[in-house]
C-alpha cells in the first residue's frame, strides 16, 4: 500500500513538473512573439531559438525564427529554418514564397525555381506570378548585356552610402554611421542617418566633401529630395509619440515627411514645416518630386495601403498639397513598395521586395499612363544586372535616362554602397 501511494506520487510529481515545463515553454514563446510585435527581431530569435532546444522543429516556432532572420537581412541563417518549416502539413503557400526568397539570397537558383514551379499554380495571383517567371527566368537577364552595372571609386566605405542624387551638378547621398536591417518602420530617434556630399572628377570618381556644413548636420531617415529651383529640402525623420503629442502606455516613434526652406539653413532655427498629411498612426518617408516640382511621390502605410508599404502622391495646388492618394495596383502589391524616384520622362521607378524579381528589392519601373483610370502602366522588372539577388534600390537617372546611379548591397549582402550603370547599345 505504501508502495503504491509512493508510485502516485512519483506520478503527479512527474505530471505536475512537465506542466510546469509546459508553462514555462509556453511562457518563452509568449515572450518571444511580444517582442516579434515590437518588431524587436534580433531579441526575439533569440528567444524563439531557445524554445526550439526543447521543442525541435516545431513548425511555429521555426518559422517565425525564418522571419526574424528575414526582417534581419540574414538569409543565411533563415535558410537553416525555412526547410523544416515547408516540410511541415502546417506549412502555408506564403511561407514556400519566404522559403523560395530565402533560397534566391542565397543562390540556390535551381531549388528556388522547383519552389516557385509549385507557386504557379496557387489561386493566389500574386503567388502565381512568381512560378510563371520562374517559368522563364531568362526574361530578367535578356538586357544584361546591354547595361554595365559599377561600382564609383572614392566614395564608398564599410558603412552604408545609398540614395544619390544630382541638383546643379552637386552629387548628394545618404551617409549612414551604423549598418543595420533594412525596415520601412521605426524603433527609435537615433540620429545616424546624414546627408553627404562629393566631388566628382568624372561619372565613376567621386570623392566625399561637405557642401553645405549645416545641410550635412541635418538628421535625416531614408531618401530625400529637393524642389527643382533647389530652394526647399524634402526628408523624413524619426518623431517620438511624446513629440508628435501622443500619450501611450508605451513610447513608440513613426517615420514622418518635412520640408526645410533652404535660405534659412544657417539660421538658429531654420525654417522647418511638417507635411500636412503627417499622422501618427503611420509612416511617411522617403519623399521624390517630379521634375516640373508639381507631384510629390512617397512611401506610406497609410489608410488605402494595399499591402505593407505602399507609393502614394499628392499634387500641388492653389491650396497646396492635396490629399495623398495611391498610385494603384500596376505599382503597388502586398508587399512593400519603397524608393520612388520620377525620371524626366515621368516614369515611375521604384524597389519592391514582393512582385517577382531577383531576390531582395528589386528595381521596377512604370512608364505613364495615357488613360484616364490609372496613373502608371503594369511595373516592369528593371532586370540583371541592375536588380541582383541582393536589395537594389534607390535609382537617380541622368539626362537621356540611359545612365545614372543606383544604391545596392550586392557586394556581401551588408553594406550600401553606390554604384554607376550606362546602357552600352
Amino acid at each position: 500500500m505504501l508502495r503504491k501511494s509512493i508510485f502516485s506520487i512519483f506520478l503527479l510529481s512527474v505530471f505536475f513538473t512537465n506542466c510546469l515545463s509546459q508553462e514555462v515553454l509556453d511562457g518563452t514563446l509568449l515572450k518571444a512573439d511580444k517582442l516579434f510585435i515590437n518588431r524587436n527581431y534580433e531579441a526575439a530569435v533569440e528567444v524563439y531559438l531557445k524554445y526550439l532546444e526543447k521543442y525541435p522543429r516545431e513548425y511555429y516556432a521555426e518559422r517565425q525564427a525564418a522571419l526574424c532572420y528575414n526582417k534581419l537581412n540574414k538569409p543565411d541563417d533563415a535558410i537553416d529554418h525555412w526547410p523544416i518549416v515547408v516540410e511541415s502539413s502546417d506549412a502555408t503557400e506564403k511561407d514556400y514564397l519566404e522559403y523560395g526568397k530565402s533560397l534566391l539570397a542565397n543562390n540556390r537558383i535551381p531549388q528556388a525555381k522547383k519552389i516557385f514551379m509549385v507557386l504557379s499554380r496557387s489561386k493566389d495571383k500574386s503567388l502565381a506570378a512568381w512560378g510563371k517567371m520562374y517559368l522563364n527566368p531568362a526574361a530578367l537577364y535578356i538586357d544584361s548585356a546591354a547595361t554595365r552595372v559599377i561600382e564609383v571609386n572614392g566614395l564608398n566605405t564599410e558603412l552604408p552610402e545609398s540614395n544619390p542624387l544630382i541638383l546643379k551638378d552637386k552629387f548628394y547621398y545618404v551617409s549612414d554611421l551604423i549598418r543595420s536591417p533594412r525596415t520601412f518602420y521605426t524603433l527609435n530617434n537615433e540620429e545616424t542617418q546624414h546627408i553627404g556630399g562629393a566631388l566628382k572628377k568624372d561619372s565613376l570618381s567621386l570623392f566625399p566633401s561637405i557642401l553645405n556644413e549645416r545641410l550635412h548636420l541635418l538628421p535625416i531617415k531614408g531618401s530625400f529630395c529637393f524642389s527643382p529651383d533647389a530652394a526647399t529640402l524634402y526628408f523624413a525623420r524619426a518623431v517620438s509619440n511624446k513629440e508628435l503629442k501622443i500619450k501611450s502606455t508605451s513610447d513608440f516613434f513613426r517615420f514622418q515627411l518635412y520640408t526645410l526652406t533652404m535660405s534659412t539653413i544657417d539660421n538658429l532655427e531654420p525654417e522647418i514645416k511638417a507635411f500636412r498629411y503627417n499622422s501618427p498612426d503611420y509612416d511617411f518617408m522617403q519623399p521624390c518630386l517630379s521634375k516640373d516640382g508639381k507631384r510629390l511621390f512617397f512611401a506610406s502605410n497609410m489608410k488605402g495601403s494595399l499591402g505593407g508599404v505602399d507609393i502614394f502622391v499628392s499634387d500641388w495646388t492653389s491650396n497646396g498639397w492635396s490629399a495623398p492618394k495611391n498610385v494603384g495596383p500596376q505599382v503597388n502589391s502586398a508587399g512593400n513598395e519603397v524608393f520612388p524616384y520620377i525620371a524626366e520622362d515621368s516614369t515611375l521607378y521604384f524597389s519592391s521586395d514582393h512582385i517577382p524579381g531577383l531576390g531582395g528589392l528589386d528595381i521596377f519601373f512604370s512608364k505613364a499612363s495615357k488613360a484616364k483610370d490609372k496613373l502608371f502602366e503594369e511595373a516592369e522588372n528593371a532586370g540583371a544586372p541592375m536588380n541582383s539577388r541582393f536589395d537594389d534600390f534607390g535609382v537617380f537617372i541622368l539626362k537621356g535616362n540611359k545612365k545614372g546611379y543606383l544604391s545596392s548591397n550586392r557586394k556581401n549582402n551588408t553594406d550600401d554602397d553606390i554604384y554607376y550603370f550606362y546602357e552600352t547599345k
